[in-house]
């Protein structure tokens, strides 16, 4: 990682190989167009995409503008891909529907976690991943979910970098992303709770970069929510603030931990205040469906978080090591369920979306590795 070219190379491979393997499993399920055309036109576009960052003319070319047409553009069209299903039932896509009668029992203080879809499946929606979706669904649309990290995510980029070569390298990474298209279209989530948590990192660093712990209790509602989208989040999350917060004073960790733990307390009660009683919850409940992978392949990775948070200089080595880790914990889970469970890769429940997880981490990542060769330069 200390050479830019090679961590740039390897960064760009996890974005190219987790958007490849959608090409591949969902390509080939389409006739109108050859999937031997789709690959060539894949690496061919990407194959230009790596190399623009590093082109000194395309970047005296771009400015500020072309960075908010690009955003306005791709924010546009995210907004019609939410459109574009109209038969998601026939197709037996169940995400979005899970997510839609989640917030409805959520809203009416209904018990969510023992009501089965229409494929069979019980929901495992945290309530910080429901609070985040709740603008979307009251817009009569949880799609516009992706939209809204989409648009946060162009936001925190054009923050932190200033150059705007880069910053429309970001945007135009995770806007042509076939694995975030596939999520607008089929008005899936699960992308977006890693884009807040990365999107939040951003954002953080860049307001408080001197102190992250300049709004203690600010900082811990955000935590609390964050916590409770996804398990994996918990990651990139300790890798960024465990060291700056066993160094900050006493009084801001017992202010940051109080507001942590009470947001958390607060949005768990409302999922599970419904419950007729303990036994209920213990038997339906997310907690233990939102793991995604091997419990003792979790806690090693998150040993690995642990002990490379101490290793933290800089924001950029914060992105490395999640693009890096979370990527690893993934595989680590698709594996699992090919080896254990038999699943192929073609197969219907082959949880290739979950790889993407490390998307906006390995985005911003190359960005920041690409920012280092400019500069060396």
């Amino acid at each position: 990682m200390k050479t830019g070219k090679a961590n740039s190379l390897m960064l760009f491979a996890v974005y190219f190989v987790v958007n490849f393997l959608f090409l591949t499993k969902y390509g080939i399920r389409q006739s109108l167009v050859p999937i031997s055309i789709l690959i060539v036109t894949f690496i061919t576009v990407h194959f230009f995409l790596f190399f623009l960052s590093k082109n000194e003319l395309l970047s005296q070319k771009i400015n500020v503008k072309l960075v908010y047409l690009l955003t306005g553009v791709l924010g546009v069209g995210y907004i019609a891909l939410c459109h574009v299903l109209k038969d998601p039932y026939q197709l037996r896509i169940d995400r979005w529907q899970t997510l839609d009668f989640s917030l409805d029992y959520w809203i009416h203080g209904k018990y969510i976690y023992d009501t089965r879809n229409f494929i069979g499946n019980l929901s495992s929606y945290l309530p910080g991943q429901l609070l985040l979706a709740l603008p979307a669904y009251l817009l009569g649309n949880v799609g516009y979910l992706q939209v809204a990290a989409f648009l946060l995510f162009s936001y925190a980029v054009m923050l932190e970098f200033k150059t705007n070569l880069i910053r429309f390298t970001a945007i135009l990474m995770l806007g042509i992303s076939l694995a975030y298209i596939y999520e607008a279209v089929c008005k899936s989530d699960f992308i977006s709770s890693f884009i807040f948590a990365a999107a939040f990192i951003l954002f953080w660093h860049t307001k408080f970069k001197e102190n992250y712990f300049q709004k203690p209790v600010v900082l811990g509602i955000c935590l609390g929510v964050l916590f409770l989208t996804r398990s994996v989040v918990v990651i990139p999350l300790i890798i960024f603030l465990l060291k700056p917060f066993l160094a900050t004073h006493t009084k801001r960790k017992i202010q940051t931990v109080t507001a942590f733990l009470l947001t958390i307390a607060v949005l768990l009660l409302t999922v599970f205040f419904p419950a007729k009683n303990l036994e209920y919850i213990i038997e339906y409940n997310p907690l233990t469906l939102q793991g995604q992978s091997n419990k003792w392949v979790m806690l090693i990775f998150l040993a690995a978080a642990l002990l490379l948070s101490f290793y933290v200089r800089k924001i950029n080595d914060v992105f490395y090591f999640s693009a890096y880790i979370v990527f690893f914990t993934m595989l680590s889970f698709v594996l699992e369920k090919y080896l254990l469970f038999g699943l192929g890769f073609q197969d219907h429940f082959f949880s290739t979306t979950y790889l993407a997880a490390c998307l906006p981490f390995s985005i911003v990542a190359y960005c920041f590795s690409v920012r280092k060769e400019i500069e060396k330069v």
